[in-house]
């Protein structure tokens, strides 16, 4: 749900979502401020089919003026410790103005995560994939399972039933059974097909980065700073 809104929000020419935003964290996580970056991870597959999505976090801390990247867990914690309280305006208005100068770097560790966690996604999709091909050939086989169950049973039925058919009824008994061998014939092949068009689908994932939000992290002591 949190994904259909956020893609409604990106493409809508009057958003609701605000896409910056500053907020403040506590001074044992962070000694700077920090620029996060948010963005939606679409991998597409072989037959332009959506394999994965998901919204991933990239960012670095601003120190000196100077941009400097976090890695996976220092992001995920300073934005778990991220307070209810915006940063204060005037801190804010400064931030925005070092956006310029961060945005490409800020970009750059956007494409470095992706890059990861595409990587890391491999093993799952093909895993994916593996089960997909399973699941079809399983249930193509339970099909043609029953169906050969139900040519045995009529067959066995036949002597007791046919010699009361009509000429209609007969002729209407062996097309049934006409069909239901031809079918029969035609599951192995589509075992085939199918398990082809899965890995087509798996094939050569490629990854979208669609960039959506910027969160500014402030430490409490610059905010009370501002403020004296």
């Amino acid at each position: 749900m949190s994904l259909r809104l956020l893609r409604a929000e990106v493409w809508s020419p009057h958003p609701k979502m605000n896409r910056v935003t500053a907020r403040l964290v506590p001074n044992n996580i962070l000694q700077t401020p920090a620029l996060i970056g948010h963005a939606r991870l679409v991998v597409i597959g072989g037959d332009s089919h959506r394999l994965h999505e998901e919204i991933i976090t990239a960012g670095g801390v601003i120190r000196e003026g100077r941009f400097s990247r976090m890695n996976v867990g220092e992001t995920k914690r300073a934005l778990d410790a991220e307070l209810r309280d915006p940063a204060p305006e005037s801190i804010a208005k400064k931030l925005l103005e070092l956006w310029p100068k961060h945005s490409s770097s800020l970009k750059l560790a956007l494409e470095a995560r992706m890059k990861d966690r595409t990587d890391g996604l491999q093993k799952s999709l093909q895993e994916r994939a593996e089960k997909e091909a399973g699941d079809i050939e399983a249930i193509l086989n339970e099909l043609k399972k029953s169906i050969e169950e139900k040519i045995q049973s009529d067959k066995t039925n036949l002597e007791q039933f046919l010699p009361g058919f009509n000429d209609d009824e007969k002729k209407q008994y062996e097309i049934d059974m006409d069909n239901l061998r031809i079918r029969l014939k035609q599951i192995p092949e589509e075992i085939e097909q199918e398990k082809k068009v899965i890995q087509s689908r798996f094939a050569d994932p490629v990854p979208r980065l669609f960039p959506v939000a910027v969160t500014f992290l402030v430490p409490e002591k610059l905010a009370r700073e501002a403020g004296s």
